[in-house]
Parts: C-alpha cells; sequence; structure tokens
C-alpha cells in the first residue's frame, strides 16, 4: 500500500510534501485536537503527547529515528498552534519539509542504526 501512496505522491512531488502534506497533517494532528480535545477538556501535555504518537506513528515506515524526529518537530508544532495559531504551525511544517527535500534529512536519519 504504501509503494501505492508514494507512486501517485511523487507525481506530484514536491507539491505534495510542501504544501498538501503540511495542510492536512496540521489540520488532523493539531488544529482538530487542539479545538476538540485541549480546548474542552484542558491538559495540553497530555492531548499534545498523545497525537504526536499517532503523528510520529504515521512516519513508521521511514524508519525510528524519522519518528523520533518527528515526534520531536510535532511537540514543537503543538507548541506554535498554541501560541501562533494553525497557519505559522503549517508554514513552520513547509519549512521543515523543504528542508528535508533539498538536506536530506530523511534519507540520513533512515541510515542510523
Amino acid at each position: 500500500m504504501i509503494e501505492k501512496i508514494r507512486a501517485y505522491t511523487s507525481k506530484i512531488d514536491p507539491w505534495w510534501s510542501i504544501i498538501f502534506v503540511p495542510i492536512w497533517q496540521e489540520i488532523l494532528f493539531r488544529y482538530l485536537p487542539y479545538k476538540y480535545i485541549y480546548l474542552p477538556l484542558g491538559r495540553f501535555w497530555e492531548v499534545g503527547v498523545v497525537t504526536n504518537l499517532f503523528f510520529a506513528a504515521i512516519h513508521w515506515y521511514m524508519g525510528k529515528w524519522f519518528m523520533v524526529w518527528s515526534f520531536f518537530w510535532g511537540m514543537v508544532l503543538w507548541l506554535v498552534m498554541r501560541k501562533y495559531g494553525i497557519i505559522p504551525a503549517i508554514v513552520i511544517h513547509s519549512l521543515i519539509n523543504i528542508i528535508d527535500l533539498q538536506i536530506g534529512i530523511r534519507g540520513f536519519l533512515q541510515k542510523l542504526p
């Protein structure tokens, strides 16, 4: 299934990684949990950790170190979302993906043991 997704998304990359992924991931993993779980219930850190564990888990196919990387940046974006809103979180997510595409952070992290 992953290969089918990659075959499709590779046709629209880098737009997929720079625009579409940051938008849908920030809405799904930051905005919706913030609005519908954190605001009514509180517990900022607990909601952030749980949602970012899911965020990291969707990156499992890129390796364990990329999952750690994803969790770390997910928590940073969770803080950005709280303080500045969804648009800055999307922009930062896009910038991280641009840096990854240019430098190859993903490839470096996949080579780690």
